[in-house]
């Protein structure tokens, strides 16, 4: 069995400040929106100063996600503040060694700056160009570098012997030497590899802007820019079909052009044109934060076997649900699925990338009035649409649209059941469902040492008879990695499986009366 789902004892402490930050922006957005004046109109400088601390606060936590996961983990596996320390230092180094030997040519949206101590100023630097330079963005991958590079340095600075010539350096520093060491020529080599793979990334953006109203571009596009919204590098896609040409483009009146999807259908908002000639990039936003995210909360919440589990978890589902809506931003529950159920986020992805093509054919076109910076955009919030409803020309386009949310929140919530009771197993892993459950449920001393079994999502609650029948060792071997004992019985997180085992050990339990019979 796959340990996958092991992460999500890593990820829960990011995870949770994940859905803080998207909180946080959601309440900050909600009191600043400017498409609902109609309900509210905040005037007082105290207040608008306090939800703009807000809504930046809560931007900043999501911008910071992919750093607070880094260091968790970092002092989750080693345990050691030291290490933590190399890793955030090595993140770094490779950002700011990156920056003297960058290819200062290419769109300015592929560079990003790190902290700001990675924004060097060649004026300053005699016989150089004179220029300022930025680090190319590399989002998540420059964690997962310099997760390696930590990691390989560490192991190796505990066989580094102290005795000899170099005998006062102690482990702990010749791990940070080497890693510093690395960490600069790491950041030196991609300077000159990751132009390559940014000029495969315009070739794609080239591709897809080339004809934004075919339904096979826009498919790939939906895929590619959810991804992109986990790899942390979302404000690439967004800045090129959000606010450039590639995105289209229009000229007002006066001859005022507007370069973008998102920047012409504000412009069109306001100067009170009514047609719809945009809007085809935030679409599906709207299908994905209020039906398909939700109808992935609720069925978690009715895969939930216990009433004890119900009454705890209603709290968050509510809440997540309310955000969702609210709030439009889909991040959290896309972790939360990618390692929870990571077959049914492909299965999402796909259909993500099918709303993309499906309501562009359908000339379904409901777009987002946003020109502020990218970090506090959260597109296909339900309150847009609010404003969108008062609109004749828009209103169409919302009632197909909810129409074919319900549909597919429906087909989703579905999937997400089935998915948990019969296909909850890690990629490309072809294995025996009754097979894997009944060697479970042997280490967990048979049948007949089960009184009753609840399950989540993620984790298994047994009543059993006698404890000393439970194989502990050959249940870690199998994938649980947390293991309790309560009043309530034997708890352990054993992943995305628990509700199959748990369907497993009722079945079998009311078969057991017939085949006694049948004997």
């Amino acid at each position: 069995m796959s340990k996958w789902h092991s992460l999500l004892e890593v990820f829960q402490f990011p995870l949770k400040m994940l859905f803080f930050g998207t909180f946080l922006l959601g309440i900050g957005s909600i009191a600043l929106n400017q498409n609902i004046t109609f309900l509210w109109d905040i005037e007082h400088q105290s207040l608008l100063m306090l939800f703009e601390l807000i809504r930046y606060t809560g931007a900043s936590i999501i911008y910071l996600f992919p750093l607070l996961a880094y260091v968790h983990i970092l002092s989750h596996k080693y345990e050691s503040s030291v290490t933590t320390i190399i890793g955030v230092l090595s993140y770094v180094l490779i950002h700011v060694s990156m920056v003297f030997f960058v290819n200062p040519n290419l769109p300015s949206y592929f560079y990003h700056s790190i902290f700001g101590v990675s924004t060097i100023n060649f004026d300053q630097i005699k016989g150089v160009l004179t220029l300022i330079r930025l680090p190319y963005n590399l989002g998540v991958l420059g964690f997962v570098i310099s997760y390696f590079i930590t990691h390989k340095c560490y192991v190796w600075s505990r066989r580094y012997s102290i005795f000899g010539l170099l005998s006062f350096i102690d482990h702990d520093s010749m791990a940070a030497i080497l890693t510093s060491i690395v960490s600069i020529l790491t950041g030196i080599a991609i300077a000159y590899v990751w132009p390559v793979v940014l000029g495969g990334l315009n070739l794609f953006y080239g591709v897809i802007a080339n004809d934004i109203t075919n339904p096979v571009n826009l498919f790939l596009y939906g895929i590619f820019e959810r991804l992109s919204a986990l790899g942390g590098i979302v404000d690439i896609p967004r800045q090129v079909f959000w606010f450039s040409d590639m995105g289209g483009s229009w000229l007002n009146s006066v001859g005022q052009k507007f370069s973008g999807d998102v920047a012409i259908w504000t412009a069109q908002r306001q100067e009170g044109i009514s047609v719809l000639t945009t809007g085809t990039f935030i679409t599906p936003y709207y299908v994905i934060n209020l039906f398909i995210i939700p109808a992935y909360y609720i069925a978690i919440y009715k895969l939930c076997s216990d009433k004890q589990d119900r009454n705890r978890y209603i709290g968050f589902i509510v809440l997540a649900v309310a955000l969702s809506i609210l709030c439009g931003n889909p991040l959290p529950a896309e972790m939360l699925m990618l390692i929870l159920s990571p077959m049914l986020f492909a299965i999402y992805l796909f259909t993500v990338g099918i709303l993309y093509a499906f309501l562009q054919m359908f000339h379904v076109v409901v777009g987002y009035n946003f020109s502020e910076l990218l970090m506090l955009a959260n597109p296909g919030s339900g309150l847009d649409l609010l404003q969108y409803l008062r609109n004749s020309y828009i209103a169409g386009s919302i009632y197909k649209l909810l129409f074919i949310g319900i549909v597919v929140a429906v087909i989703f919530n579905y999937l997400t059941k089935v998915y948990f009771k019969k296909y909850a197993f890690g990629f490309f892993q072809v294995v025996n469902k009754d097979e894997v459950c009944e060697t479970i449920v042997n280490h967990l001393g048979g049948l007949d040492n089960i009184v009753e079994a609840h399950s989540t999502p993620d984790k298994l609650n047994v009543r059993y008879v006698n404890k000393d029948l439970i194989n502990y060792e050959e249940l870690k071997k199998l994938g649980a990695y947390m293991m309790l004992e309560s009043k309530m019985g034997f708890l352990f997180r054993i992943g995305n499986i628990s509700t199959m085992v748990r369907e497993y050990i009722i079945q079998k339990k009311q078969e057991k009366p017939t085949e006694t019979v049948s004997e």
